[in-house]
């Protein structure tokens, strides 16, 4: 997942929320409940602040430095990475996957 080298910061900067809900999906199928939840917030707070969010994204490292200073997203980027440490999304993805072979096999 993005979010985990970058936040929800980058995540956004580069995918915008195109696929932010089917991650949202994604992560309530695998049973990642807190997850889907924190990213449904992040979700809330991109399209409700996206002129803030992105007023400093051009295309420049220097404009994707700028992007993270104030951003709305940078306390669930500590909220995702503390969870991570205490419920890690691989070992759940893992899990999925085992408990489901056949959706990934023919």
């Amino acid at each position: 997942m993005e979010v985990n080298n970058g936040g929800f910061n980058q995540y956004y900067y580069n995918q915008g929320d195109e696929f932010a809900d089917l991650a949202v999906d994604g992560l309530k199928a695998i049973g990642a409940k807190r997850f889907a939840d924190l990213a449904t917030r992040a979700n809330k707070i991109f399209r409700e602040q996206n002129k803030k969010i992105t007023d400093k994204q051009d295309g420049s490292m220097q404009g994707f430095s700028e992007s993270y200073k104030d951003s709305p997203l940078n306390d669930l980027d500590k909220e995702f990475y503390n969870l991570y440490k205490a419920e890690p999304l691989t070992n759940l993805t893992v899990d999925y996957v085992r408990k489901n072979k056949s959706k990934f096999t023919n």
